[in-house]
C-alpha cells in the first residue's frame, strides 16, 4: 500500500493567508492599544519653557504655548533609535523657529550617557528648528555613545521638523521638499530597474549585466554615500497614524512608492532583486567565493522564521508606538555603524553566511521579502482583473500527495553537514534578532522614568 505523507510546501501556503489574517488582526489590536497609552506630560514641559505660559494641542501631539493673548511658540517631541534603545526628547522653539528648550522625556538607551545629556543639548539651543545636525560642527559626540549621541541630535531634528511645519515660511527654514542627490540617484536607479525588468527586447546576458551595473551603483550610493536602504521602520511610522512631513520625508515617500508601484509582470518589485544595497553587499561577498551559485538550503523553514520576526516586530513596533526600534535589520549596523551588540553578532553571522550561500539575509531573515511576498501576490491577482496574463507557475503538489516512487537517495554525508551547519547559523542568527528585540522590549517594558525631563532640561535664558 502506497505511503502517505504531509506535504510541507503545500501545507505553508495553505496556511498562508490564515497568517496574513492572523497578523492583520494582532497588528490592528496592538495599534489600537499602543495608541492608548499615556505619552509624556508636554505641558509641564511648556510650562517650565515659558513660566506662566499656557499650552493649548495643536493636534498631531504637538502644543503651542501663550501668554496674554500672544502666541510664544510650540512644543513637540521625537524620537531615534540609539544604540540599545530609543530615547525621546520634548523641544520647544519660539514663534520665529529657533529652539528654546530640551529635555529628555523619555530614555531607554545607554545609562551611561544620561549624567551627558545636558552638555550635549545646550549647544543646540538658538538654533533654527528646521536645521539639519551635522555630527561634529552642530554637535559633539560622546566618546564611546556615538550612536547614542546621534540619536538624541535625530530627535532633536524630528521634533523641529514638527514644529517647522506650523511656522510661518519666513522662520520654517528648509521647509520646502528637499529633492536632492539622494533622490534623484533613487528614481533613476529605479527607472532603470523597471525598465530592464519589463523590457521584453533586452536580452539574458544583458539584463544579468545590467542588474550588476545596477546593485553597483546602489551599494555604492544608497548603501555607501547615502546610508539609506529600505527599512520597515518608516511603513511602520506610518501605520501607526504619523504622517512623516514631506519636506524632510521625501526619500523616504519616494522609497515606499517604488517599493509599492514599480513591479515587473510577474508583480515582483525591482528592490530585493535590482536596487538593495545590502543585498548587492552580499553579492560582492558571496561572487568572491563562488556562493553565488549555492541557493541556501531549508528556504521553507526559514519562510516561516522571517514571517514570524517581521509580525513581533511590527506588534512590538505598534504596541509601543516605537517604529524606529522595532526595525531589527543589520543594514544601519553595515552602512551606518550603528546598532545594538546583538544586530553587530547578527551582521557578522550573515556575512560570513554570503561566502557560503546566495542572499543568505534575503532568503532567511529579511523582512522586505516577508512583505513582497503579499504584495506580489496582490498585484498578479490585479493583473488578472485587468486581463493581463498571468505568469508561468510551477504545479503544485496535493497536500497529501500518494508516493508511488521510491524516495531520492541520501546526499553524501559531507553535504548533509555542511547544509546543518549552514542551517544552525542561520538559525543563529534568527536568535540574534530575536534577542535584539527582546531587548528592546525589555527597555520600552520600563515606562517612563520619574523626573527625567527635570534632570535634563535646558532653557535658552536659564
Amino acid at each position: 500500500m502506497p505511503r502517505r505523507r504531509l506535504d510541507a510546501r503545500a501545507l505553508s501556503h495553505r496556511l498562508g493567508l490564515p497568517f496574513l489574517f492572523f497578523c492583520l488582526v494582532t497588528w490592528a489590536l496592538a495599534g489600537w492599544a499602543g495608541s492608548r497609552r499615556a505619552g509624556p506630560d508636554l505641558a509641564a514641559f511648556a510650562a517650565r519653557a515659558w513660566p506662566g505660559a499656557t499650552a493649548r494641542p495643536e493636534g498631531g501631539g504637538v502644543l503651542s504655548a501663550h501668554r496674554g493673548g500672544a502666541l510664544l511658540g510650540y512644543v513637540a517631541t521625537g524620537s531615534a533609535p540609539g544604540y540599545s534603545g530609543p530615547v525621546t526628547l520634548a523641544v520647544a522653539a519660539s514663534a520665529d523657529g529657533r529652539l528654546r528648550g530640551l529635555a529628555l522625556v523619555e530614555y531607554r538607551d545607554t545609562p551611561e550617557l544620561l549624567p551627558r545629556v545636558r552638555a550635549l543639548l545646550a549647544p543646540l539651543l538658538g538654533r533654527s528648528a528646521a536645521a539639519p545636525l551635522r555630527p561634529g560642527s552642530d554637535y559633539q559626540a560622546v566618546t564611546g555613545a556615538t550612536a547614542s549621541s546621534a540619536a538624541l541630535a535625530r530627535a532633536v531634528e524630528e521634533a523641529g521638523r514638527e514644529i517647522a511645519a506650523r511656522l510661518p515660511d519666513a522662520a520654517a527654514e528648509g521647509r520646502g521638499p528637499r529633492f536632492g542627490a539622494p533622490e534623484v540617484a533613487l528614481l533613476a536607479l529605479a527607472a532603470v530597474a523597471a525598465a530592464a525588468q519589463n523590457r521584453r527586447r533586452i536580452g539574458a546576458r544583458a539584463r544579468r549585466r545590467l542588474r550588476a551595473a545596477v546593485l553597483a551603483a546602489s551599494l555604492a550610493l544608497l548603501g555607501l554615500l547615502f546610508a539609506a536602504p529600505w527599512t520597515i521602520a518608516f511603513p511602520l511610522r506610518l501605520a501607526t497614524g504619523v504622517l512623516p512631513p514631506l519636506a524632510a520625508n521625501l526619500y523616504w515617500y519616494l522609497l515606499l512608492a517604488v517599493v509599492l508601484l514599480t513591479f515587473s509582470r510577474a508583480g515582483r518589485s525591482p528592490y530585493c532583486p535590482w536596487l538593495c544595497p545590502f543585498g548587492a553587499a552580499q553579492d560582492l561577498l558571496g561572487s568572491a567565493t563562488g556562493a553565488l551559485r549555492r541557493r541556501p538550503p531549508a528556504a521553507l523553514l526559514f519562510l516561516w522564521v522571517k514571517r514570524l520576526l517581521l509580525w513581533l516586530a511590527v506588534l512590538l513596533g505598534l504596541l509601543h508606538r516605537a517604529p524606529g526600534a522595532a526595525s531589527y535589520e543589520p543594514f544601519a549596523t553595515l552602512f551606518r555603524l550603528e546598532g545594538s551588540g546583538f544586530q553587530i553578532a547578527a551582521l557578522a553571522v550573515v556575512l560570513a553566511l554570503a561566502l557560503a550561500v546566495r542572499r543568505p539575509f534575503c532568503a532567511w531573515l529579511c523582512p522586505v521579502d516577508a512583505i513582497e511576498q503579499p504584495l506580489r501576490r496582490l498585484r498578479r491577482a490585479l493583473g488578472r482583473l485587468a486581463g493581463r496574463p498571468a505568469p508561468a507557475r510551477r504545479d503544485r503538489r496535493p497536500l497529501l500527495p500518494v508516493l508511488a516512487a521510491p524516495p531520492a537517495p541520501a546526499p553524501a554525508t559531507l553535504a548533509r553537514l555542511r547544509a546543518r551547519l549552514l542551517v544552525a547559523a542561520g538559525l543563529l542568527g534568527a536568535l540574534l534578532l530575536l534577542a535584539h528585540l527582546g531587548a528592546r522590549l525589555a527597555h520600552l517594558s520600563r515606562g517612563e522614568q520619574e523626573g527625567l525631563a527635570a534632570r535634563t532640561f535646558v532653557r535658552l535664558d536659564a
